[in-house]
């Protein structure tokens, strides 16, 4: 029962790709939106207009560890391009506050009082020369930019309207190369084709093992020509000696490229640029030339992106490139302080089983006997009815009146192991049938099975005690230890409650997530977003369900699960070796992510199952968890609430406040030893610093409010 990806992830043409992709950034640029959900009372009559909203002032004085995300005029901030750029900031640790040109051209010089300034694609096209200058004279001085994509490339001519810059991108100076060379290349002035770095590089941009795969140069069917470029790229990286592919002759840090789930090699659209690149080369791309690379300028950097990151995360569901560059500029090029995006900042990796039929049921006990249920805890889903691929194939768990799959999972959520629903009741039918415009059709489907799954593991009592629901994040801080036992005697002895879900062939219509967080469910797998932490579902233009939690799939390349390595002859040795990579990425990145499988294959390959489980133990209780898909999400959603800043009040010394309106319990700050050279100190014992080896790790007590310090280097360079 093989997983298939949206269908928005399918790729259009390369012209249809790039006529679109222009059209949207041009109307984004001229109107300041594009889809219904950012739009506020705007009238019958004018149904497309969007009403400003003023991003807030810059309050308490200069912040050192805030980003500032430059915004055109009159942009609504309610717009999914802006909160994509603030979520995406919020998940990764960082802080992020828009500003409008008014507002950066009125700091001046006071702008480098900030951590740095992120120029967006799609929400600012269209750029003065007084503005052109003032970022310039800013990232001159010593300013951090991240100048992505198409921010800027128009200009307003004499009757006002935009058009391209001439002869190339008034900003090519700040990317250190040049691009949007509409003058030469017209209507190939961009160019699609797949995304290509070092695999060390993949890593510092968070793409997990597996998410990309080693580069293999051409896939063209021999005979075919080709491709010929308009215009040399003369900053396209060389390839590494030994060629792309890991040999004895070549050296351990291969080219890689993006990879999709049943997809292979991701094609990206960039503008194809010229000249040669001097900085710090990222990614490249073969068709395009320069994809990514850090440039100086004067005292100044600047991290050149020429992906169009906001367009893949709002739209194509593709936030990885987005949160990985971010992450990169956060991380690697300013050394801030961060946020930890895992309870207590232990890493650790979500494991989703998939019970879709009853031809589940004897390997799911064999695996029990085997102890792998013992390790954990996991999250486990449930198609739950009679039928699994036809009406009335008889093939489904039936769940209702089948005891020993209702012990199965009593037993499973006695041991801790999140227990939830895997769909509409019939696994093919509901997955490969169910779409948006059948609602009425499909969604009983969807209520009989999450309702048979808590028959199963809740008692019907529950509801009716006030207990189906988690503890509130307001609960006082000296209440919270009462608070966590008395939910854990509830789960013990009413059993627990039903808050993941896993969509059957990763097929989830709209309706179905809006019926999903009715029902109280936080924790969803997605086939979107592939190789991401949990993130928030940015979906067909908008922010869709801010209540749950979707958690990508991160693949082994084309595949993710034991049937697909068994079918296409996957060698168990680099499954094994994949695993394992999976296990330290997310301990050396301090991450988490998600794998899945189903029974039946691991039955068939249990000695590479039971690897990974004793690799991930051996790591120890400190440096790598298991987590539960609902014990992220609830940490997710109380970590959104955490209101933080950095203050520079006195020379070499950083102060750092944090409050929340329930607790800071398991709240980690990690802040670089190559920036803050000293361990942080709480005065007032809110909060214990420990080392992390290049990190100094600050954990907040169960507490409202937390203060510490912290010395810098002594070099002078922050």
């Amino acid at each position: 029962m093989q997983k298939i990806p949206c269908s928005r992830f399918r790729s259009l043409s390369a012209h249809g790709l790039r006529l679109c992709f222009l059209m949207v950034l041009l109307a984004a640029s001229l109107s300041g939106c594009i889809e219904r959900s950012a739009c506020i009372d705007a009238g019958a009559d004018r149904p497309w207009f969007c009403k400003p909203i003023a991003p807030p002032a810059l309050e308490g004085g200069a912040d050192p560890g805030l980003l500032l995300l430059l915004v055109p005029e009159g942009q609504s901030l309610a717009h999914a391009q802006v909160t994509a750029w603030m979520d995406a900031a919020s998940e990764e640790g960082l802080r992020m506050q828009a500003v409008t040109d008014r507002q950066f051209l009125a700091l001046g010089a006071d702008a480098l009082k900030y951590a740095g300034l992120v120029l967006p694609d799609q929400l600012h096209a269209i750029a003065s020369n007084e503005l052109v200058q003032a970022l310039r004279d800013y990232t001159t001085a010593g300013g951090n930019t991240m100048l992505v994509y198409d921010f800027g490339i128009f200009t307003l001519n004499s009757q006002q309207k935009p058009i391209y810059a001439i002869p190339t991108s008034r900003l090519s100076d700040l990317a250190g190369v040049d691009y949007a060379l509409y003058d030469d290349l017209r209507e190939k002035i961009t160019v699609v084709g797949p995304v290509t770095a070092m695999r060390s590089t993949m890593r510092q941009l968070q793409v997990p093992p597996g998410k990309s795969i080693a580069y293999v140069p051409d896939d063209r069917v021999p005979g075919d020509a080709a491709p010929v470029l308009a215009y040399r790229p003369e900053s396209a990286l060389p390839l590494p000696p030994g060629g792309m592919l890991r040999s004895a002759a070549a050296p351990v840090d291969v080219l890689d490229t993006y990879s999709g789930y049943l997809l292979g090699n991701l094609d990206y659209s960039s503008f194809v640029t010229g000249g040669a690149f001097n900085g710090k080369t990222l990614a490249t791309s073969p068709q395009a030339g320069l994809v990514a690379g850090l440039n100086k300028l004067g005292r100044g950097q600047v991290l050149f992106v020429n992906l169009p990151l906001t367009y893949l995360k709002v739209v194509r569901t593709d936030a990885q490139p987005m949160h990985g560059f971010l992450h990169y500029f956060g991380y690697n090029v300013l050394q801030l302080a961060h946020l930890s995006s895992v309870p207590q900042g232990i890493p650790g990796l979500t494991l989703n089983w998939h019970l879709d039929s009853f031809t589940a049921q004897q390997p799911t006990l064999t695996l029990e006997k085997l102890g792998v249920f013992d390790e954990g805890p996991f999250s486990i889903d449930m198609t739950a009815g009679p039928d699994a691929v036809t009406i009335g194939d008889g093939k489904g768990w039936n769940l209702d009146s089948n005891k020993v799959a209702q012990d199965i999972l009593w037993r499973f959520a006695r041991k801790g192991h999140a227990i939830g629903s895997h769909g509409g009741w019939n696994h093919d039918y509901y997955g490969l049938n169910a779409s948006d415009s059948n609602q009425g059709t499909f969604l009983p489907y969807l209520e009989k099975n999450l309702e048979s799954i808590r028959r199963a593991v809740s008692h019907p009592l529950r509801p009716y005690l006030g207990l189906n629901t988690p503890m509130p994040p307001a609960t006082p801080p000296a209440l919270l230890p009462a608070a966590h036992k008395l939910e854990a005697l509830a789960d013990g002895h009413l059993g627990q409650m039903v808050r993941q879900y896993s969509p059957p062939v990763g097929n989830n219509p709209t309706w179905a997530m809006d019926y999903l967080e009715r029902q109280g469910v936080v924790g969803v797998y997605f086939a979107g977003h592939t190789g991401l932490g949990p993130t928030r579902q940015y979906r067909d233009g908008q922010l869709l369900n801010p209540g749950i939690w979707v958690f990508p799939v991160t693949p082994a390349g084309k595949y993710a699960t034991f049937e697909e390595f068994q079918t296409n002859k996957v060698p168990r040795q680099e499954v094994i070796d994949w695993y394992r990579d999976l296990v330290d990425f997310t301990i050396s990145q301090r991450t988490t992510r998600m794998i899945y499988m189903h029974p039946n294959g691991a039955n068939v390959w249990p000695d590479v199952l039971q690897n990974l489980l004793a690799y991930a133990k051996s790591k120890g209780q400190e440096n790598f968890r298991w987590y539960t898909m609902p014990r992220l999400a609830d940490f997710m959603t109380a970590r959104r609430e955490v209101q933080w800043t950095e203050r520079r009040e006195t020379i070499g010394v950083s102060e750092f406040e944090a409050s929340h309106p329930g607790s800071l319990n398991e709240m980690v700050w990690l802040l670089p030893k190559t920036r803050y050279a000293y361990p942080p100190v709480s005065a007032d014992g809110s909060a214990t610093v420990s080392d992390r080896g290049t990190h100094w790790a600050v954990r907040a007590g169960n507490t409202r409010q937390v203060k510490f310090t912290a010395r810098l280097t002594l070099d002078g360079t922050y």
